[in-house]
């Protein structure tokens, strides 16, 4: 493909006819950058801008004496160096090459007067600016090329590929490309001399949004050059051999490192979707993985998850805080499953991380109905008090409620993917489980500080994540969600004052008045109440900022009014409204994440 075809393609250049492009180039400069090469490192002074005609970028924050922090990645047609292009300065993170790549390099009086004449192109940079600012990269944005590879033997992958391209065609145009294909098209002949390949792949991208490259088993030329093409690696296993690499495996990443830096993802096919999936952690142990999917190979919505990811169309849901009031998040979950919305990612604080903990491992909209029923009768006399010497509550029964509706699963056993947030009172810092006991991880972030007993684990000292993220909408499009909605269980509003006491309150008068008979009145605000609201009141303020910085496709708050957040006797109350509530607003909800025809 030539430098004339390459602009085309490019947004930025929408609008220019042939001529402009022509004196484009003459005026640009044509560079190639190799894999794991950087294209400039953080700090330096420029004045230029690249546009990615070819390849695949990825941008890292530096900072000393820490580990580095990936913002997200680069694709076909994306702008590079704007802002230092505009209004000079250094740069303000590394970018290298994830393989090789093709970038036209514009110095600053090009690049200003391409934006002047061109109204298509600085809408295009505003978004882009837009989007660095708040730094909301999305890891799968702009894939182009994407290499399926074997990493278990003997396993047939051609069923697999064309279930794939056919769920991802649903999304964009597809292509599935094999050595037998490929073959094919060049007269029977892998390899070739000279770029004949090089030109055939490039075609092939260039008519097609995603093309999906079927590696062969072993390293010869067409896998090399499936390899060395792709944006995302992806490895695909039958989840009942061994999980140990095979040699084939291990030949075959050691020789892509030279090649490419892209993402390596894990497909685990199962042979159903009614048993949960075991073990996953001794896949992961010895593989340097980005994310992992568990498909069933009688389920095509598993598969068509994969589609949803590889085409920048996965919902991802962030649940928030909200103490009991939480549950009326199970039954907007129930309304959107039925009503034809998927949900690919889940996530939350709290509350939040309990729903979605309990979400993530149904198979059925028919167990919505019963896990509410066995819920209720697990948090029957849940809250008893303790010598609040560490918390109000000892946590026992919440531990076992927690155990219980988790089934001892491991969160990377999941059908779905699933995190939740602690907060470390050690080190101060946001913990995100994402792998490992699931009741650990969501007793860590429904532990209120001061009600429930923190969560000790590894000399670390975990409570409640909502503190400082209480709806992680912002961690949902990190990890890959092309479409993001927030359910807000919180409320404003949800104490109640009936003057039982001043200023200067005697708990042993209050005691006295709980033990007399004839008082009829119940003791209001609680201390319980008092912390928890106050925490969803600051968390919710605090929250604002991470909306204004995160991308949010759908908000959904149910307007649940002033229901105390420990009224546990509200657990089905709420359940029923949620999905009343979203039944009633499901197609609109629908409209707006484009999702209105069945996946």
């Amino acid at each position: 493909m030539n430098a004339l075809d390459l602009l085309k393609d490019v947004p930025y250049f929408k609008n220019l006819d042939e001529k402009a492009l022509q004196e484009l180039l003459i005026k640009g400069d044509m560079i190639q950058i190799r894999c794991g090469h950087p294209l400039m490192q953080q700090g330096d002074a420029s004045d230029e801008a690249y546009i990615l005609l070819d390849g695949r970028l990825r941008a890292i924050l530096e900072k000393e004496g820490e580990e580095h922090t990936i913002l997200g990645e680069i694709g076909r047609g994306e702008i590079v160096g704007e802002l230092a292009a505009l209004f000079g300065g250094e740069r303000s993170a590394t970018i290298i090459a994830l393989r090789n790549s093709t970038l036209l390099r514009l110095g600053r009086e090009d690049f200003v007067r391409l934006l002047q004449e061109q109204q298509g192109s600085l809408l295009h940079l505003t978004h882009t600016i837009l989007k660095r600012a708040s730094r909301s990269f999305s890891p799968n944005n702009g894939l182009s090329a994407v290499a399926l590879v074997p990493a278990t033997p003997n396993l047939p992958l051609d069923t697999f590929c064309h279930e794939l391209a056919k769920a991802a065609a649903r999304h964009t145009s597809v292509a599935l490309l094999t050595s037998a294909i490929a073959g094919q098209k060049l007269g029977g002949k892998i390899p070739v001399e000279g770029d004949e390949l090089e030109s055939l792949l490039a075609q092939y991208e260039d008519e097609h949004n995603l093309v999906l490259y079927q590696a062969d088993p072993k390293w010869n030329k067409w896998t090399e050059a499936c390899l060395s093409r792709a944006d995302k690696i992806i490895w695909v296993a039958d989840a009942e051999q061994s999980p140990e690499p095979c040699l084939s495996e291990r030949r075959l990443t050691q020789a892509c490192l030279s090649i490419n830096h892209a993402a390596h993802e894990l497909v685990l096919l199962h042979p159903s979707h009614n048993q949960y999936p075991t073990g996953t952690r001794h896949w992961l142990a010895e593989r340097n993985l980005s994310r992992h999917f568990h498909i069933a190979r009688d389920h095509s919505g598993d598969i068509q998850r994969l589609a949803r990811f590889l085409t920048g169309n996965a919902i991802g849901v962030a649940l928030s805080t909200g103490g009991m009031r939480a549950s009326v998040q199970f039954g907007i979950l129930h309304a959107m499953i039925e009503g034809g919305i998927p949900v690919d990612i889940i996530g939350g604080s709290s509350g939040g991380a309990f729903i979605g903990g309990v979400f993530a491992q149904i198979i059925a909209p028919d167990e919505f109905p019963r896990i509410v029923k066995e819920g209720e009768k697990l948090f029957k006399d849940s809250t008893k008090l303790t010598l609040p010497l560490v918390s109000l509550y000892s946590g026992r029964k919440f531990t076992q409620i927690i155990k219980a509706l988790t089934h001892s699963r491991n969160i990377e056993d999941l059908w779905i993917d699933y995190f939740c947030l602690s907060l470390s009172l050690v080190n101060g810092s946001l913990v995100i489980h994402k792998e490992g006991p699931m009741w650990e991880a969501i007793r860590a972030s429904a532990a209120v500080y001061g009600i429930l007993p923190p969560l000790i684990k590894d000399s670390d000292c975990l409570v409640d994540g909502g503190l400082i993220n209480a709806c992680p909408t912002d961690l949902i499009a990190k990890m890959g969600a092309g479409k993001t909605i927030a359910v807000i269980a919180s409320s404003k509003s949800g104490i109640t004052v009936d003057g039982a006491f001043s200023p200067d309150v005697s708990g042993w008068d209050i005691l006295l008045k709980k033990l007399n008979p004839l008082y009829r009145k119940k003791i209001k605000p609680s201390i319980t109440a008092n912390i928890i609201q106050s925490m969803l009141i600051a968390s919710d303020h605090l929250q604002d900022r991470i909306y204004n910085d995160s991308s949010v496709d759908l908000f959904i708050h149910p307007p649940i009014g002033a229901i105390p957040s420990m009224d546990i006797q509200s657990l089905s109350k709420l359940y029923r409204f949620g999905y009343e509530y979203g039944l009633a607003h499901v197609e609109k909800w629908k409209e707006v994440l484009n999702t209105a025809k069945p996946d």
